[in-house]
């Protein structure tokens, strides 16, 4: 049953890694324009987006981490 619950976190932290990737490179490919044309209000806005999602992103990988951690001594048990 550990083994299901470790991969099933495993899964949801890669899906929410890629999904916060994602967010993270968009936002920045507008923090770019929007430092490019000047505009300071969207410059803000986009630097607070890339800058959460960036932690999203982080703890997405400690999600995975600790699953694979886990998975790891779930199996050392049952040896």
């Amino acid at each position: 049953m550990k083994k299901l619950i470790y991969s099933l976190a495993i899964a949801q932290g890669v899906a929410f890694s890629v999904c916060f990737g994602a967010w993270a490179l968009q936002d920045y490919k507008e923090l770019q324009y929007a430092v490019a044309t000047g505009a300071q209000h969207a410059e803000m806005r986009h630097r607070i987006s890339v800058g959460f999602d960036g932690v999203w992103y982080l703890l997405s990988n400690m999600v995975i981490l600790s699953a694979v951690k886990g998975l790891s001594n779930s199996k050392k048990e049952e040896a």
